[in-house]
């Protein structure tokens, strides 16, 4: 993956003295990485409302509602001997109401959130920085997430997820960038994530059985 720099974000173009074209963004793997395995649970309450100390929902920056393809690069987590995990691309078919779902949807363990804090960066260039405290099988988990740029054509940034009782397992910082690719394609509903193998999960739809069940 070539990552999104700021100036990227900015809108520099590619191209220009000292900048070359980036590369096109890798192939489709023809099998899911072992840590998209691992995301599959968690992307289905990914979304879930985060209410902050106040009980108000924190309000989550918004990507232009489309096909976004996203890309992360490789990383492994932190404890000793832990295998590195490849570069991995999916693409996302959102909107202004599937998109509290969608943005958070690849990072690990954002079940079960109880706060979400979003603060919008000033300056040149922007961004937002987005910070979750969630829990998975009742222990904490936290999560940072650095944007870039205004979320309508391409954007970047980086994740961290740390579990405080389980050090070992923290992940990041995790490099991702997203573009955008143009309207969701005919028979794509909002919500749709075709994985790398192909397959196509609605992470809305998933969401939205797992608060059913949570409330029978």
């Amino acid at each position: 993956m070539v990552p999104v720099s700021e100036d990227a974000v900015r809108g520099v173009p590619a191209g220009s003295p000292g900048r070359p074209f980036p590369r096109p963004i890798s192939r489709w793997r023809l099998s899911i990485p072992s840590f998209l395995l691992f995301l599959l649970p968690c992307m289905a309450v990914a979304g879930s409302p985060a209410k902050g100390p106040s009980g108000s929902v924190s309000h989550l920056p918004a990507r232009k509602a489309g096909l976004w393809e996203v890309t992360l690069a490789a990383h492994a987590s932190q404890g000793p001997g832990s295998a590195m995990q490849p570069e991995v691309t999916v693409q996302q078919c959102t909107n202004a109401a599937a998109e509290p779902v969608m943005l958070l949807a690849l990072l690990p363990a954002q079940e079960n959130c109880t706060e979400t804090r979003v603060a919008r960066r000033s300056g040149q260039g922007g961004g937002h920085d987005i910070r979750t405290e969630c829990s998975s099988d009742g222990r904490p988990v936290r999560g940072r997430v650095s944007l870039w740029g205004d979320l309508q054509n391409i954007y970047g940034g980086d994740y961290s997820v740390s579990f405080p009782q389980t050090p070992q397992n923290n992940v990041g910082p995790v490099a991702f960038q997203g573009r955008w690719l143009g309207s969701c394609r005919a028979g794509q509903r909002p919500g749709d994530m075709i994985l790398p193998n192909g397959i196509t999960v609605n992470v809305v739809d998933d969401a939205a059985r797992i608060r059913a069940h949570a409330h029978e």
